[in-house]
């Protein structure tokens, strides 16, 4: 097993300057701390966390990884981690992957490289591949998953249930009276996959087709994904009637798309998004599937901070339930507003003929 010696040696530098990178101290250059870094890969060294226990009573430090900083489902989640380890007097330190996997693996590697006691990920594609995946298997403090859909069996992991999530929202749907409902979603995601198949069942449970043409698939999460797949969803014969999105952030762009077309929300047009995130603050507000973000963050944490206390077991998976949120965005569709308009035609003839 190689030591902090057979790192310096390798690297050409002195055992104090690797020993100031694995501590994440500032005195070291950056070229000197690439040096030592790729050293430590190409020796597979890894520090004594026992030792460092003793010598330094831990680090009292666990880092989080997010896809995105940007994306307004993570500030909550990572606000709620990061109130369980100042509680507890711990330091977070949060890296943003962009969903790369080398940017994934730097901060693997940094943050495992002999500071971190532990580490949260979002269960997203960057972290399933290969390298990352094999260097995250091989680290010596307790990992746990975080939302996503990619379990990884190894680790504990926070999932929300997004096949319920979705099956409640297209029922809330068709219960409105709409009929021919468009899908927005994201290629080769799991986590699309899981809410299409709520869709599926929703519409099949109420004997209703799945329109394989209404369902619109883009590379992206974003606004521009959102706003082009509503388009191509709009040139559509029939044209649905409602619109259910995989996330708000993409609902906000199919909402811009459908109003450059003139078509009303929700007159014309049902819209719902998926996780709450924008849903209170836009006109009109989104109905939207809500995610208990501070929850998970919350047991994310806890989890984490369990094992680095010397928790043991197998892996625990815990799914938390999504819940609806009706707002403004969603409205009767043909089906009901027909059925309404016959009932009052019978009223009004019913009050003609009681007249005479």
């Amino acid at each position: 097993m190689a030591t902090i010696r057979d790192v310096a040696r390798r690297a050409g530098l002195s055992v104090a300057t690797v020993s100031a990178v694995l501590n994440n101290k500032p005195v070291v250059s950056e070229r000197s701390r690439r040096k030592v870094l790729q050293a430590i890969e190409e020796l597979d060294y890894r520090p004594n966390r026992v030792a460092r226990a003793l010598s330094r009573n831990s680090s009292n430090t666990v880092g989080m990884l997010v896809p995105s900083v940007d994306n307004p489902f993570f500030p909550q989640v990572v606000k709620s981690v990061e109130d369980v380890f100042f509680e507890n007097h711990f330091v977070t330190l949060i890296g943003n992957t962009e969903g790369k996997p080398e940017r994934a693996l730097y901060y693997i590697k940094s943050m495992l490289s002999g500071w971190a006691d532990g580490l949260i990920i979002t269960l997203t594609w960057e972290m399933t591949q290969p390298e990352v995946l094999d260097n995250l298997k091989r680290a010596r403090v307790p990992v746990v998953g975080l939302a996503g859909a990619r379990i990884i069996p190894e680790f504990d992991a926070i999932i929300p249930d997004d096949t319920e999530g979705a099956f409640d929202a297209v029922s809330y749907l068709v219960d409105l009276g709409h009929r021919q409902i468009g899908f927005i979603g994201v290629q080769d995601s799991q986590s699309t996959a899981l809410r299409l198949q709520g869709y599926k069942d929703a519409l099949q449970q109420a004997g209703l087709p799945v329109h394989n043409d209404l369902i619109m698939l883009g590379r992206g999460y974003e606004k521009a994904d959102g706003y082009m797949l509503a388009k191509a969803l709009m040139c559509c014969s029939p044209r649905p009637t409602a619109v259910f999105c995989y996330n708000d952030v993409m609902a906000l762009g199919a909402l811009t798309a459908l109003r450059e077309e003139n078509i009303r929300i929700p007159e014309d047009v049902s819209l719902m998004g998926f996780d709450d995130t924008a849903g209170p603050y836009c006109h009109p507000q989104f109905t939207s599937v809500a995610l208990p973000k501070s929850e998970m963050g919350f047991l994310a944490a806890s989890l984490l901070l369990d094992r680095i206390r010397g928790k043991e077991g197998p892996p625990e998976t815990v799914t938390v339930r999504p819940r609806l949120v009706v707002r403004d965005s969603t409205g009767p569709g043909p089906h009901l507003r027909d059925k309404a308009a016959r009932a009052s035609k019978e009223r009004s003839q019913t009050f003609v003929q009681t007249k005479r």
